[in-house]
């Protein structure tokens, strides 16, 4: 039987044929139509509004193009960052022309994001600060808790960038112009910015070149800095290179300041420096364990040499300064800041003779200059100086060593010591801020001090070895010198021994018109050795009692009582001078010191003589035991305070021994009554002698001398 006939497959294939190429036809043309008519700027809205949402302000994108490749670059024209609420009224936040940003293919598709480039065309930026501490260039923070990694970034080129910066708690408007420049061979692309404007309310013109970004990221390559700025008369700059900029360690930068007064670094550093005269020192700077180290500086402060390390620690709630500096020579002046007093300032200048006009106007004799110590809450500090040697001719101390802490606010300086001669001045003392002055509490120790030393800064050659020792110690409060004394507690106990000619001495110790006035009511020799100085001052109140005075030369012996007040300026005073050989006619009357201590009134007593040597004399009797010792350790015990003090003990002038109650019996030379003279008025009975110890008839002879005595002036 025949088999059917199968159908013929060929024209099967040429209807497919005929299907699948008008497909593929309308397929590539819908594929070439959407190349040529496809826009990127349909990607546009959701670009602003996701770049809106994560910067929390309004942005807008003229135009959008993308280049696909192994790096897709993606280029947005005419950028435009709104200000966020409340900065409506400023410029935009950001603009640029454009921005084009590289990311490779391969490394997103694993997940991980690099940007080989980014690129900014005339870039514009505002930023800003308000008073209350809001500023446009807070962002809002980032949800989801989790941790993002940064993308490595390559090339950063900007063109023709202007970056503008008002801060108005730090009185500052500043603008940058910042571009970039191509690296070529050896020679690394870098970051340049120009600053031009105000910082801190002063002029500031800054240079900044840096590496490129990239090189920060790159720790097999030195990461090169250069850095001038010039803010008011102040210069810094910083030169050299980092090894590893991220931590900012192995660094060889150096850092150079200069100008007229190392308080105007403040703003600069954030350290607070007293004020000092035009200086220039330069080091290295590096960072390590949180530290910024400005070490092995060298330079000038003034006429001084200042050299030494430098540690900040920035990260404490109050910046933590240790300082250890050292001097080879220096001159005082130059350190007048650190004490209150204009620094490297002399009579001569005009600011200075300013200030001395001022302290002529207020009557006080201690300087009346406010302690400058600004800011002191604003830095700790631990400071360790040496001076080798003090230049000054006009200051009597040789070297300067000092160790100090200032601790939110309180200072404490540890010691303060001077050598002078052979001796040492030796000051501590605690300062702590209250109200509008400070607490104080100031403690000088001097011990074999060379007079002759302070003669000859004063300009005058003495000839001896006069020894000055002793203490000084004051508690008080105020906004300077005078003042604290002026209100203060406290006292002075201090010796001069064998000081050579009393009349070289006298009016340099207390000026010129007193002095004179002095050794001429005294009626002491014009060349009488000074012995002996000794004064056991408390202070109370601002006011200095006398409980010793005495000055002794070769042939009279002076002593003293009353007051001088520094809480008033004020002197009333009574000194008597006797000979130190007893004799009746050698007794002259008190003289009296009043009135203003820049210029007292002198002038002779006329109250009877005995009552003035009991008085007088009985107040020395009973207060220089407890001396000895401080004076022994001040000027040695072979000095002829010590004697003094020894000698008036043992054969007093008034006739009584400390702590007795009748005429002493000890000597049978010098001042005292003789033990003879003392039998014979005890068998005149005891009802004739007087509470000090002087019979009827010892008073009545010192009246008569004494009357002769006044008859003949």
């Amino acid at each position: 039987m025949p088999q059917p006939a199968k159908p013929d497959s060929p024209p099967r294939r040429n209807l497919l044929a005929q299907i699948r190429f008008p497909f593929l036809g309308v397929l590539a043309v819908g594929v070439l139509a959407l190349v040529i008519f496809w826009s990127w700027d349909w990607f546009i809205p959701m670009v602003e509004r996701r770049a809106g949402a994560a910067l929390g302000r309004k942005v807008t994108l003229a135009h959008l193009h993308v280049h696909v490749g192994r790096v897709i670059r993606i280029t947005a024209d005419e950028v435009k960052i709104d200000e966020p609420e409340g900065f409506a009224t400023l410029p935009p936040f950001a603009t640029a022309d454009h921005l084009m940003v590289g990311v490779r293919l391969w490394p997103l598709l694993g997940g991980k994001l690099d940007l080989p480039v980014i690129a900014l065309d005339k870039p514009v930026v505002e930023l800003n600060e308000k008073r209350d501490g809001t500023a446009n260039y807070q962002f809002p923070a980032s949800g989801g808790g989790g941790s993002t990694a940064m993308p490595r970034i390559g090339e950063l080129n900007i063109d023709a960038g202007q970056l503008h910066l008002v801060h108005a708690g730090l009185r500052s408007n500043m603008r940058a112009e910042v571009h970039t420049t191509p690296g070529q061979g050896d020679v690394q692309p870098r970051i340049v910015a120009d600053v031009r404007g105000t910082y801190t309310g002063q002029a500031i013109i800054g240079h900044f070149s840096g590496g490129a970004l990239v090189s920060l990221a790159d720790r097999t390559r030195p990461y090169p800095v250069d850095v001038d700025v010039r803010h008011g008369p102040t210069r810094l700059t910083l030169v050299g290179t980092v090894d590893d900029p991220l931590s900012f360690a192995g660094t060889r930068l150096r850092l150079t300041l200069a100008g007229p007064d190392m308080s105007l670094l403040y703003p600069l550093t954030g350290v607070v420096i007293p004020q000092t005269p035009a200086y220039h020192v330069a080091g290295s700077l590096d960072y390590h364990d949180g530290r910024v180290r400005f070490r092995n500086f060298e330079g000038v402060v003034g006429s001084s040499d200042l050299g030494g390390t430098l540690d900040v620690d920035p990260h404490q709630s109050v910046t933590f300064v240790d300082t250890s500096l050292h001097s080879r020579h220096v001159d005082l002046a130059d350190l007048g800041g650190f004490f209150g007093a204009t620094p490297g300032e002399h009579p001569s200048t005009t600011q200075q003779a300013a200030q001395e006009k001022a302290h002529q106007a207020s009557g006080a004799v201690l300087p009346s200059t406010p302690i400058n110590m600004p800011r002191l809450k604003a830095t700790n500090v631990h400071l360790a100086y040496h001076g080798d040697h003090i230049e000054n001719r006009h200051t009597p101390l040789d070297n300067i060593d000092v160790l100090a802490d200032i601790r939110d606010g309180t200072i404490d300086v540890h010691h303060l010591n001077f050598a002078v001669g052979k001796g040492t001045l030796a000051s501590s003392g605690t300062f702590v801020p209250q109200g509008n002055g400070m607490d104080a509490r100031i403690r000088i120790d001097m011990e074999q001090i060379d007079l002759a030393r302070l003669m000859q800064a004063m300009g005058h050659n003495l000839h001896g070895q006069g020894i000055i020792g002793g203490h000084i110690v004051v508690h008080g409060h105020g906004q300077s010198l005078a003042q604290i004394v002026g209100n203060g507690d406290g006292g002075i106990t201090m010796a001069l021994d064998d000081g050579g000619d009393i009349s070289a001495i006298l009016p340099d110790l207390l000026g010129l018109e007193l002095g004179k006035a002095l050794l001429s009511a005294l009626g002491l020799p014009a060349r009488t050795d000074l012995k002996c100085l000794i004064a056991d001052m408390p202070l109370q109140d601002g006011v200095f009692h006398t409980r010793t005075m005495l000055l002794e030369t070769g042939d009279t012996r002076t002593v003293g009582s009353g007051d001088i007040r520094f809480s008033n300026n004020t002197i009333d005073y009574k000194l008597l001078t006797h000979s130190r050989h007893f004799a009746i006619a050698s007794f002259p009357g008190p003289l009296y010191i009043t009135g203003p201590l820049k210029s007292p009134n002198v002038r002779p007593g006329a109250e009877i003589i005995g009552r003035a040597v009991a008085s007088v004399l009985t107040g020395f009797v009973f207060s220089p035991v407890g001396l000895l010792p401080t004076i022994e350790g001040g000027v040695g015990k072979n000095s002829s305070c010590a004697s003094a003090i020894r000698e008036v003990n043992d054969n007093p002038a008034a006739g009584i021994a400390p702590h007795a109650s009748h005429p002493g019996r000890h000597g049978t030379h010098g001042h005292g009554v003789s033990a003879r003279q003392g039998a014979a008025a005890s068998k005149a009975g005891a009802s004739n002698i007087g509470p000090n110890g002087l019979s009827a008839a010892e008073r009545a002879r010192i009246r008569a001398a004494w009357a002769s005595k006044m008859a003949t002036h």
